[in-house]
Formats: structure tokens, sequence, C-alpha cells
């Protein structure tokens, strides 16, 4: 099989390829195994390069084997002439007349690859072939550390937390340095929190601190590249790794403080052979870092459709198996921060499920990108607004404009009640549903209040109340059933019931949406015994034990909170549901309102409108949601951090970070409510919030 760049983002896959000939004496068709998608790939995909000749097979990032021996081997990508000054000096990386795989000739988006021999690199080891894709970015981090001379407790400021700066990190650190990494964002610092936990490098969003021996840009920021030279000590290294955007301007004052401070400044570009091999030896100490580090392992057939996420940003390392083999990352490697999502059950969804998922799209990485820009140029300093700022531009990158507008705010508040409210798990009773979605009704309750307050629409979907309301303008009846089964003796509902949960969800949004498009949503709900269920999902996706993730819900005292926890215990030891299947998860132990929130959610994301979830409960739905169709993260905001640990760990998968934390653990939308409001602000700042230019103030504020 080979998959071919033959025009600006266009790619030829052709299933059946034969096994070519040499390209000549002293190369040798290496077996491709694994080719992991590098950012560069991308951008030529995206935009082509003058020097790139098509049609082309891109990729650099190849482990393979050679039939004849059976070893194993990674490359060096570059081709070398082995005469000009720089060959003779060592530094073949910079050869005159230097070609490079996947570039001057075809890499490893194939099956076959013709590779000299001098630039196979051997691997003596044991170890997962797919992770020694990340020897090549490897050796280029390590080509880049080697002009910085890292010594034992020196500090080094790391710009770029992506694949790359984190690569970095684990090198600095294992060089015994103390490491401060920078990452703008926050989806990535919670993806990645927890191996940065466990190797001792600080990952924040910005610092106050200075006066670092180093400073490494692994990004393309002209923004970090300044900041990294200001907090520099004197006689600091400064790495410039990564290049900057094309056409940005940097301050002259900032680059003069390599004058006044007598910075030593180093530029880096490939690796040479020797980094290679170093880098191969690290893979082979460092596997489950490596791991950790992975977005997801894909088709061939995939790799066009996962280049818009590659350049977005966001994404980890992508890895191509050519091996017809399928997923090879083992069960159960993966942290509960990266669970990597798939599409669960597609085969049996409705065909007007598959039509919204279908209609989900990835967020625009480039509206993203030009919304970024338009608010660094505001009359602010950089990132001073905050989350403000970060809502802005997700705002910009869902609607596909740089002036967001939310002229339609809408709350759906979703009601059920559950059976499994017998084995006393609440510290209120069942009637109690049927009579909060009466106060709701007459406009009693909290989230009444709160919806008045920031001009909410309100309506509230009864989904399986165990209880009959009169027609009313805010209510939609959607029932079910009168409650569901309790789940400790039987699964919670019918997997048909599960889907007709979830369709009943997204039909309310998509009728709705008829009357008048809404550009933001939020999702509360009602049920006594909700946070069990909840509570349940949560802990079958992450794996995490129940004493980890269940709370006190709404005010059991401690007997109950361990009641509790048995109840769910012995739910997820009955029904065993699987980890990545949210139908299964929602049929043994969810809630009718909790697939209504799912399907809202879906067809939102579809609709490309903004979904804010509030506590637990809704959280867990969206949790649903994301393992059905991952792409609809990128719609997501998470409202506010409620007390229940629950919540913060599906945020965790989804890499989601709340934007207000008020010790609320209501329900019904009322968090969600609070950041609506927050939303339509961030969006008039980016409309009427003047830039430097505008407002005539001189240079940019850092």
């Amino acid at each position: 099989m080979k998959l071919a760049l033959t025009q600006c983002k266009t790619m030829q896959f052709c299933e059946s390829v034969d096994r070519p000939a040499p390209v000549r004496e002293d190369h040798l068709i290496l077996t491709v195994s694994f080719c992991a998608v590098c950012r560069t790939d991308a951008k030529m995909w995206r935009e082509g390069h003058r020097d790139l000749a098509l049609p082309r097979v891109l990729g650099h990032e190849i482990t393979g084997v050679d039939e004849s021996s059976g070893r194993m081997f990674t490359i060096w990508p570059g081709e070398a002439c082995g005469q000009c000054r720089y060959c003779r000096m060592g530094r073949e990386n910079l050869c005159e007349a230097m070609r490079i795989i996947g570039f001057h000739t075809d890499g490893g988006f194939a099956r076959y690859v013709s590779v000299p021999r001098q630039s196979l690199v051997p691997v003596n080891g044991a170890v997962a072939s797919h992770l020694l894709t990340f020897a090549e970015p490897l050796a280029c981090v390590i080509n880049g550390l080697s002009h910085l001379a890292p010594k034992q407790d020196e500090r080094i400021i790391i710009y770029g937390g992506g694949v790359v700066g984190m690569l970095a990190a684990l090198v600095a650190r294992e060089r015994k340095c103390r490491v401060t990494v920078i990452e703008k964002s926050q989806e990535k610092i919670a993806r990645l929190q927890g191996l940065c936990d466990q190797n001792g490098i600080g990952l924040i969003k910005a610092t106050v601190e200075a006066d670092f021996d180093m400073a490494l840009i692994c990004c393309d920021s002209p923004i970090a590249f300044s900041l990294g030279i200001t907090k520099l000590r004197k006689a600091g290294r400064f790495g410039y790794f990564s290049g900057l955007e094309k056409n940005e301007q940097l301050d002259t004052v900032l680059l003069n403080l390599i004058h006044y401070k007598e910075l030593e400044v180093y530029g880096s570009y490939g690796p040479r052979r020797a980094h290679m091999a170093q880098a191969v030896d690290f893979c082979l100490r460092r596997p489950e870092d490596l791991a950790q580090l992975i977005e997801r392992v894909v088709r061939p057939q995939e790799v066009e459709s996962i280049l818009p996420h590659v350049l977005s940003g966001n994404a980890l390392k992508y890895i191509v198996d050519f091996t017809a083999a399928g997923e090879v990352i083992p069960p159960g490697k993966r942290s509960s921060a990266r669970l990597s999502p798939v599409r669960c059950g597609m085969n049996s969804l409705p065909e007007a499920l598959s039509t919204i998922f279908s209609a989900v799209e990835p967020a625009s990485a480039s509206w993203r990108d030009r919304a970024q820009r338009k608010v660094d140029m505001k009359t602010k300093p950089l990132g001073a607004l905050g989350r403000i700022e970060e809502l802005a531009v997700q705002l910009c990158a869902i609607q596909k404009r740089l002036e967001p507008r939310v002229d339609c705010r809408r709350m759906f508040v979703f009601a059920g009640d559950h059976g499994v409210v017998e084995e006393g798990v609440s510290a209120f009773p069942a009637k109690v549903t049927v009579q909060m979605v009466r106060n709701f009704l007459e406009g009693g309750a909290a989230i009444n209040c709160f919806c008045r307050q920031y001009g909410i629409e309100l309506a509230v979907v009864d989904m399986g109340v165990k209880g009959d309301f009169d027609d009313h303008p805010l209510l939609i009846k959607r029932k079910l059933a009168r409650g569901t089964r309790n789940f400790t003796v039987q699964r919670a509902m019918t997997p048909q019931a599960a889907l007709t949960a979830i369709e009943y969800g997204a039909r309310t949004f998509l009728e709705g949406n008829q009357t008048e498009a809404c550009q933001l949503v939020g999702m509360g709900e009602m049920g006594i015994g909700n946070t069990s269920s909840a509570t349940a999902i949560i802990c079958g996706v992450s794996g995490l034990a129940v004493h980890e993730v269940a709370g006190w819900g709404t005010g059991i005292d401690n007997k109950g909170l361990a009641r509790k926890r048995e109840v769910i215990e012995r739910a997820l030891a009955l029904h065993k549901p699987a980890q990545d299947d949210a139908l299964d998860l929602l049929s043994a132990v969810g809630g009718y309102e909790l697939g209504g929130i799912c399907g809202a959610v879906l067809a939102a994301a579809a609709s490309g409108c903004c979904v804010v979830l509030d506590g637990i409960i809704s959280t867990a739905a969206g949790l649903l949601a994301y393992l059905l169709c991952p792409e609809v993260k990128e719609y997501l905001v998470a409202g506010h951090r409620s007390v229940e640990t629950g919540q913060r760990a599906a945020l965790e998968i989804m890499g989601l970070e709340p934007v207000v934390d008020l010790d609320m653990r209501l329900g019904e939308g009322t968090g969600a409510a609070i950041t609506m409001n927050l939303i339509d602000l961030a969006c008039r700042m980016m409309r009427e919030m003047a830039s430097f230019e505008e407002a005539g103030v001189d240079g940019k504020l850092s």
C-alpha cells in the first residue's frame, strides 16, 4: 500500500503495491512497519513547498524491517554527500547536497521505502516497534540540546508543550535539569499532566520566574521566541529550535537583550546520524513515557483526515500502521487523561444519528489561529484576559468568523428518575424529581432565576420522570419510561432504549433550532439518584476505583456515601461495561436524561453550536458523546468546577478545564448559565475591543 501527495490537500491511496527494486546499489528496500506523521508532512499537504516535486510519498519518521535479515531499523532521513566541508567536519546534517527522504525522494507513507544503507539505524534491543518512530524527532531534540550543553540542576524553560517540547523536557530531565514547559493550550496541559508529574516536569501556561540558564523554543510563535530571551539570566543559552511563523516581526528592543545579557544563541535543524543512535537508546529506556505522547495509531487510509488536526497544534503524535495489524497500544497502557476515544457501536446506530455524527466537523484550526492573532493584538498584555481570551478564540473557531455572536442562548434541563434510588444512594426520595420539575415549570428554581438574569431561553425535557405533567410552554415531553431500572440487579435500560434516549435528545435540540438557530446551549439536569449513574459511567470509562470518584451527591452523610460506593461497585462488577463503548455504558448504568443530554450535545456540535456542560451529570453525558464522536470535544466548554471529584476525572479524559469555580454542586445547569454569560462577554470583547493599531497605542505589550 502507498499514500502519495498528488497536489495540495490531495492524497492518492493505492492498496496494492509491488515490492520495488532499490533506487541505487547502495540502497536497501525496507519494509515499513510504522511511520509517524510530522507537522512538516501536514504543512506540505496543505501548502506544498517550492522544492517539492509531486507526486511524492511523504513520511520520514520510519520504523521498518529488512526482510532478508529480519533486522529492525529506524532511519536517519538524510542522504549526505560525504564530500562537502560540513560532511568532512562531522556535521553531515548541514550537507551542501543534502537529500531528504519523504521530500526529495519517496518516504515512509508506503509499505516499502528505498533507503540509503548509510541512513539505516539498527535497533539492538526489545521495544514495541511503533515507539521507534519517535527516534527522528528525539534526535532533533538531542541535536538542539547538544549545543546548549545542559548540566545537572540547571534550569531550562521550554516554550511549546507539543510532542517535540515534551521530548526535549524528558531528555533534559534525564540530564538532571530542572524543567519548566510553557504551553498555552489547556487541552494539552490536561492531557500531559500525568506524564509531567511522573517525571518532575513543570507544565504551565505562564510563569513569573526568570533567570533561567537555558531557553529552548519548540514552537513557531514569535511571542514565545521573545519571551524566551527575556527569561534568561545573563550569559544564558538560547536554543532556536523551531522555525518561526512567516512574515512576522520581532521587537528589536527584545533582541538587544542578546547583546546586553551576552546571551549565547544556538540554532539547530535536523539531526546527525550519531544523534539517531542516541535517540534509539532513549526509546529503549523510556517506552512508557513515549507511549503517553501518542494521539492514535491509524490506518494509511485515515492519514488525510487527521492532517487538519495535526496542523491545529492540539494533537500529539499520530502513527501510521502499515502492518495491517490494527491498534498496537496494549490495553491499560494509556493514562485516564489520554484515553484514545473511538466511535462505538456505529453499525447499530439509527440513520438519523449516523447523519449527525458525520456532520460533526473539527473546529477550524485556521480560524483558531486567526482568532488568536486578533486577540493578541488587542490593547492589553498578552493573555491578560485569561480564560475570556480562550473562550473567544474557541467561539471564533466554531463559528468560523472573527466577530462571534451568541444572539440565541438556550438551556435544556433534562429530567429522569433512577431505579437505583431503591438502594438508598440519595438523601432525597425519588418523588423529589417530579416535584422539582413542577418547580421549574412554575419558575421558582435556581435555574429559572439564573436564566432570567442572563436572558437564556429555558426548556425542561421530561425523559423519564415518575410522574405526569400538564402541557406547559417550558415543557418538552420525551418520556421513554417512568424511570430506569435498578442497575444493581439488571441493566438500567435496554440497548434500544439507550439509542432512543440519545435520538430523543438530538431531536430536542434540532427541533428547537428550526425556530431560531442557537449559537450557545447549556446542558442542565434533574433526577434523584443521577450522581450514582454519572459516577458509574465515569468509573467505567476512566478505570478509576469507585472510592476515587464517588462523592456526596445531594447531601448524603458518610454512611450514605459508603453505601453509594458499594452499590456502584456491585453494578460495575455485574455488568462489566466496555470502557470505550458509550452505548454499553449508558444501557448498563445510565439514565434517560443522560442519554438525552448526550444526544443534544451531538446534535449541537453537528449544528456548529457551542455546548456548555454543567456539573458531574452533564459532564458524564458529555463524556458519552465524546466517546461516540471525539470531534464534539472542540465544541464543549466545562462551565464550572463541581465539588464532585468524578467531574474532574471526566474532564481530564476530554482535556477540558472548568471556567469558574464557585464551590457549587446544585446541578440544574446553574454553573453552565454563569459561564454562558461569560462566553457572551468574550464574544463582545472580540467584536468591540480595539487593537493597538486601531487605538493608536504604540507597541505590543508582553
